[in-house]
Order: structure tokens, then C-alpha cells, then sequence
């Protein structure tokens, strides 16, 4: 984690000096939402094309959700996120995850253990 324009700069310059050396940041811009006129939100999906690659592994694509801000000297991120991108599934009610899931939390209740 990084805080402030500087921090953000200097972790950078490392990773493109060093790192990631000869490499381009490669994405799409997939929407923007403007939550007001001078303050909007952006989602997008990239990744670091290593210089050796063609096209970007799956594996490394991260996703990345922004807040720009209009100030005096134009747009200026006020907030990033950046994660990797993870294929996610929610198993069924009945499926043996949930079932194993339920059993526990009874145990638990059972026992009085937890928080509720």
C-alpha cells in the first residue's frame, strides 16, 4: 500500500527501471460511471506485457478500479485498487462446500462458539 502522488512515483520508477524494464502496461477501459460532474469512477482490466511476450498470460490480468477527480490542474486519481483477476464460483445451497459450511456453523452454535 502506498499513500500519496510521491510514494506512488517512486514505487514505479523502480518497477519500470528495474523489474519490468522494457515492458508496456497493456488494457481496456470498460466503463465509467460519473458520480458527479467533477468526480467519476473507472473500471478497467490489464496487465504488464513483458518484453518477450506476444499477448498477456490470463493469469496475470489484474483489474483495476479508479476514482478521477476534476481539480485546477485537470483529472487527478484520488483512489486506485488493483487485483488480480480470479475466477470466482458460488456453490450451490446443497452442493458439498455449503453443506460442510452449514454443518460447521451448527457445530459451532452448538458449542457457543463464534460471535453470534
Amino acid at each position: 500500500m502506498a499513500r500519496g502522488r510521491r510514494a506512488h512515483e517512486l514505487n514505479h520508477d523502480k518497477l519500470f527501471r528495474g523489474v519490468l524494464a522494457g515492458s508496456a502496461l497493456v488494457g481496456d477501459l470498460e466503463s465509467v460511471r460519473f458520480l458527479t460532474p467533477d468526480v467519476a469512477v473507472a473500471h478497467g482490466t490489464a496487465s504488464v506485457l513483458m518484453p518477450w511476450r506476444s499477448t498477456l498470460p490470463r493469469r496475470r490480468l489484474s483489474r483495476q478500479t479508479v476514482v478521477v477527480v476534476r481539480t485546477g490542474q485537470g483529472w487527478r486519481i484520488g483512489a486506485i485498487h488493483n487485483g488480480r483477476v480470479r475466477p470466482v464460483t458460488v456453490p450451490e445451497p446443497d452442493a458439498f462446500p455449503s453443506r460442510m459450511s452449514q454443518l460447521m456453523a451448527w457445530v459451532a452454535r452448538r458449542l457457543g462458539l463464534g460471535g453470534r
